[in-house]
């Protein structure tokens, strides 16, 4: 067992992740790329309060593959809002445990929040406010803070994949924005810079760049104005669902949730009268490598 070497697995909602980490003697971490599994685990469980099962299985499968793929690795299993809020979410973990020998954490949305924060913002300039907006697929969380560490945060019951259902037309589009705008609370100060993480910002910034393949270095740092934002939004509205799959630099299997998940951003970007959002490749899984918070858990039964 590499001792020294850890992995991450991210439960979401729309997809799983898998990222390897290991620090030098420098206590700088570096990380393998991460690697995508699109399982769509939290579909419909707002309504019907249960993972979806083709959901579970795809995930099982794809967590039994990287089992396979790095079976010496001390690994830590963290999920968010699709297994924090199922009725069957912790029977699912328990079988995620007794297949593979890991130990899992659900993760609150503060927590959530707190992680990303870190990720995302840890190498920002002394002094700056710095706001991170993570959209998911069943929560999106916002944070605050200062010098790496967030001050402020909050979870919101706002995801692309919890409203993929609601972007039926033009009128719904506008009707979910609204609900979305009223959902934001007041946050302490105004930041310096907006850092967007996820997958929706993340394809934002690759539709944007024309990218095909995917290219995670010139995503990151990428500047989206809001009148960007905006006019990809009103493209999207016109377009077929067809359509959207064929979009240079947007996976097909993301395009039936693009667009609410750049409405929640841009409800957002409105609230606070922000002008921009950075894009960042880092996220909740740096933050949990940088704050090394798979200690607890990274421990195999074998």
């Amino acid at each position: 067992m590499e001792h020294d070497v850890y992995a991450v697995i991210d439960i979401g909602s729309n997809s799983l992740r898998f990222m390897r980490g290991k620090k030098d003697r420098d206590g700088q971490w570096h990380f393998s790329k991460k690697e995508l599994a699109t399982t769509r685990l939290g579909k419909d469980v707002s309504r019907t309060g249960r993972l979806s099962s083709e959901g579970v299985e795809a995930s099982l499968e794809a967590m039994r593959q990287w089992n396979d793929a790095y079976p010496d690795l001390c690994v830590c299993a963290v999920a968010t809002s699709a297994v924090r809020e199922a009725s069957d979410g912790q029977a699912f973990l328990a079988e995620v445990r007794a297949r593979f020998g890991w130990h899992c954490r659900i993760l609150s949305g503060l927590e959530e929040a707190s992680f990303s924060y870190r990720g995302a913002a840890g190498s920002a300039l002394p002094g700056m406010v710095v706001a991170v907006l993570d959209i998911g697929g069943g929560s999106s969380e916002m944070a605050l803070g200062k010098e790496g560490r967030s001050l402020w945060s909050h979870s919101y019951p706002m995801g692309a994949v919890r409203f993929c259902q609601d972007v039926s037309g033009p009128a719904a589009c506008d009707a979910l924005e609204r609900r979305c705008r009223n959902q934001w609370l007041p946050i302490p100060a105004v930041p310096d810079r907006l850092l967007g993480v996820g997958g929706t910002l993340t394809s934002l910034a690759a539709m944007e760049l024309g990218l095909d393949p995917y290219d995670a270095d010139r995503v990151e740092g990428t500047v989206i104005t809001r009148d960007c934002l905006s006019g990809w939004i009103d493209t999207l509205k016109r377009m077929t669902p067809e359509e959207r799959r064929h979009i240079k630099g947007l996976q097909p299997r993301r395009s039936d949730i693009i667009l609410p998940g750049l409405l929640i951003a841009h409800s957002c970007l409105c609230h606070y009268d922000i002008p921009e959002i950075q894009i960042s490749e880092k996220d909740l899984m740096e933050g949990i490598f940088y704050s090394q918070a798979f200690q607890d858990a990274a421990w195999r039964n074998r």
